[in-house]
């Protein structure tokens, strides 16, 4: 067997495989648009909080609608001069969300630095221990996402840095 490029060219040959291997998942138009169209992986959607007409702090999110996912991918509010990321963006957190229901999306997802946590500076060897023994230790950042309802679902191992891991957050929407 042969390894070649996934090209646009190559497209159709492939959307007819997928639509002939897993019909209940693909027809051929909706394999072939998937394959080629970008804005069905993911497209970008932000708001600011403004004062005296400047911004004073950002949320920028990722539609995945094929996912019925809305992630949240940096945020931030300038607090004199420091970034926070807890409650004064709790009205773009509240936006983000009104935005990701209307679309009808079921979840919103956030990944948390694991500094201040339990599962920080050390592998991970057994996932599911590690989720069901994670703590905050003071992180501020954490316990703020926990009390707005994100549950933490799971890990980008060293996704930062070694051993310093991504916590998964997950809101449900439904």
């Amino acid at each position: 067997m042969n390894i070649h490029p996934l090209t646009p060219s190559r497209a159709a040959e492939v959307a007819t495989l997928m639509s002939t291997l897993k019909p209940e998942w693909w027809d051929f138009e909706g394999a072939n648009q998937q394959l080629q169209d970008v804005q069905l992986l993911a497209t970008l959607v932000g708001w600011t909080l403004e004062s005296d007409g400047k911004p004073k702090g950002w949320i920028l999110c990722a539609q995945f609608p094929g996912y019925s996912t809305m992630t949240i991918e940096n945020l931030g509010f300038d607090a004199a001069g420091t970034l926070v990321m807890e409650e004064p963006l709790e009205p773009l957190l509240r936006k983000a969300e009104e935005c990701a229901r209307q679309k009808g999306y079921r979840n919103l997802k956030y990944v948390i630095g694991s500094t201040g946590m339990s599962c920080h500076g050390h592998p991970i060897t057994d996932y599911a221990e590690e989720l069901r023994t994670l703590r905050s230790n003071g992180r501020a950042h954490f316990d703020f996402f926990r009390r707005i309802g994100f549950v933490p679902a799971g890990f980008i191992p060293n996704c930062y840095g070694e051993n310093y891991h991504g916590i998964i957050m997950i809101k449900s929407l439904l």
